[in-house]
């Protein structure tokens, strides 16, 4: 009985066990990534690793845009890197995404449901009506993305980052494989964003992204309340969030014509005559929030104005 079964396993040509694996790379950098990777490393625990961690993701599968943001549990969501030249030039402007409309964005609804870390093509996560929704014309078309490129890390159960890795008009949307590609390196990325998290300092709490978070919680739960049902209200929220009447149905449970007469009742109980009136007078009652109340803000905003 052979007692060193490794001495004699061995292929025709003499080599190594066949039985051992050989270690290999499938991933290829050029000196460029290389770089990349050593800064990623090098900035752990330092302010400069996000825009690191942004830079080599958008080098890996050449995406014009790279945008890392801190979702908390209990405030609206801090901006920690922007590498969008051309979208700022153009007058784009990140406070206008983090003043409430972002409570309507597909990522943000996404983390709210506990979606699992990992990377998502735009196309597995809008709603079905979502380039005719107000929030796609009144904030996501001025930043000309065609595509993204989304990935989600939980650093705890009550925060999450986020890149959004983008192309812009005039360039290809991304394909399977550079979407496998982001996949691909996610172990790495984890691997050294949870060593950052483990060291660096934890983000700051600023009391007035925690007023505006919790006012547009407020206006979520409580607008329309004085004038709507629960249901016309469940309705409203599928509205302001770009899904058809056909995929509300679906999700609702209910008749695709049931959908479309409450959409009406909708637009006549709050008196509005379009998409765009009903999305703005939403983003309007936001400041009126009362969140220690679950007053409806269109009663407030509605009402007599306070003297100055």
């Amino acid at each position: 009985m052979n007692k060193n079964p490794t001495k004699n396993n061995k292929d025709s040509s003499g080599s190594a066990a066949v039985g051992r694996r050989r270690t290999r790379f499938a991933l290829a950098l050029d000196a460029e990534g290389i770089e990349q990777v050593a800064a990623l490393g090098g900035h752990v625990g330092q302010p400069e690793f996000y825009p690191a961690a942004v830079s080599f993701m958008r080098a890996l599968i050449d995406a014009e845009v790279g945008i890392a943001l801190h979702y908390a549990a209990d405030q609206r969501p801090q901006y920690v890197c922007v590498q969008a030249d051309a979208a700022r030039k153009r007058g784009a402007r990140e406070a206008v995404y983090i003043d409430g409309p972002y409570v309507l964005d597909p990522v943000y609804q996404m983390i709210q449901r506990g979606q699992a870390d990992g990377a998502y093509a735009m196309a597995s996560y809008v709603p079905d009506d979502f380039y005719r929704s107000e929030f796609y014309e009144c904030f996501f078309r001025n930043t000309r993305l065609v595509d993204t490129i989304d990935v989600l890390w939980r650093i705890d159960a009550r925060s999450t980052m986020s890149f959004c890795l983008g192309r812009e008009e005039g360039t290809p949307p991304f394909g399977e494989a550079e979407l496998a590609l982001v996949r691909h390196v996610l172990p790495l990325l984890f691997a050294v964003m949870r060593r950052h998290h483990e060291i660096a300092a934890p983000p700051a709490h600023d009391e007035v992204d925690r007023l505006v978070h919790r006012k547009v919680e407020s206006t979520m739960a409580n607008f329309g309340a004085s004038l709507l049902t629960k249901r016309e209200r469940e309705v409203l929220f599928y509205m302001l969030s770009g899904y058809s009447s056909e995929q509300t149905a679906v999700r609702l449970h209910t008749a695709e014509g049931t959908i479309r007469n409450q959409r009406k009742s909708i637009h006549r109980k709050l008196e509005t005559g379009s998409q765009a009136e009903l999305f703005s007078l939403f983003i309007q009652c936001i400041p009126f929030a009362d969140p220690e109340s679950d007053q409806d803000p269109l009663v407030r905003y509605q009402g007599p104005k306070e003297a100055d």
